[in-house]
């Protein structure tokens, strides 16, 4: 029989880590002294240790380990565990590339000198009932008048907004040349309902979205917006919808324009 430390030499495993693994049931002594609980552990063991270290080695965790080395695991078990191992390494390399890749173009962007570097979040934006209100505007300063508008409304018709604190608008298109910037502003209602007074209402489904959270003036938004459509093609995205903005604190809340927060959202799919 051999002594744990013997064990341990042999193995290349360390004392500490026999000792846990006797715990856990993965690699028990042959005999413990009862009177002065020294483990021992016999030569046939050796090729159990190898094989525990051999699934560490490629990634395999000791609850995995325990299920592949049990008595009754067969050959076609085995596979199954390796098969799955296999995605999960090919997934976090997948993973691990897109972020070496994200982080070089950011070293990119610190050269040359943009403020947007690292910034930009891939995230889920959950579903809400929106109720909103859509029209022409002639300059992007006179958004406010249909936020005035959209109020007015639903004043009118005792729609009910809810507690989030926020509000949202979507640029849908621009003609430059007729000087017509076609513009919705929606608010986040309790109940949705049929379309009332000019006031259309719709539910947002969870979207992925590419987004820049920002504080300060809403002038930064045009190159915000260009960094991030730079940023989506660079990384691999699509744009799947029309980009859109939160309003998390803006003039209605706020009388300084420095301390506005926004969130530029543009939805996305791989």
């Amino acid at each position: 029989m051999l002594k744990i430390g013997e064990f341990s030499t042999l193995t290349g495993i360390s004392i500490h880590m026999l000792r846990n693994y006797d715990k856990i049931g993965l690699l028990k002594p042959e005999q413990i002294d009862c009177m002065n609980n020294y483990r021992f552990y016999v030569e046939k063991q050796i090729v159990r240790a190898n094989h525990i270290r051999v699934l560490k080695s490629l990634g395999f965790g000791l609850n995995e380990i325990s299920k592949i080395l049990m008595d009754n695991t067969t050959d076609d078990m085995i596979r199954s565990f390796l098969e799955s191992k296999i995605r999960e390494k090919e997934e976090s390399l997948s993973i691990t590339k897109r972020q070496i890749a994200q982080m070089r173009q950011a070293l990119n962007d610190l050269d040359t000198q943009n403020g947007c570097t690292l910034s930009v979040s891939v995230k889920k934006l959950s579903s809400r009932k929106l109720v909103s209100l859509r029209d022409f505007i002639r300059e992007f300063t006179e958004e406010g008048l249909l936020w005035e508008r959209l109020d007015r409304a639903c004043r009118a018709n005792g729609v009910k907004f809810a507690d989030a604190q926020y509000c949202m608008a979507m640029t849908h298109s621009v003609d430059f040349e007729k000087k017509l910037i076609d513009t919705e502003v929606f608010r986040v209602v309790e109940q949705a309902g049929p379309d009332i007074e000019g006031l259309r209402f719709s539910d947002m489904s969870e979207t992925e979205a590419a987004v820049v959270a920002f504080q300060g003036i809403y002038s930064r938004i045009g190159d915000i917006n260009r960094y991030i459509y730079h940023w989506i093609v660079e990384n691999g995205y699509s744009i799947s919808g029309k980009a859109f903005n939160i309003y998390y604190i803006s003039p209605e809340n706020e009388p300084n324009p420095e301390n506005y927060v926004t969130e530029i959202c543009f939805p996305i799919k791989k």
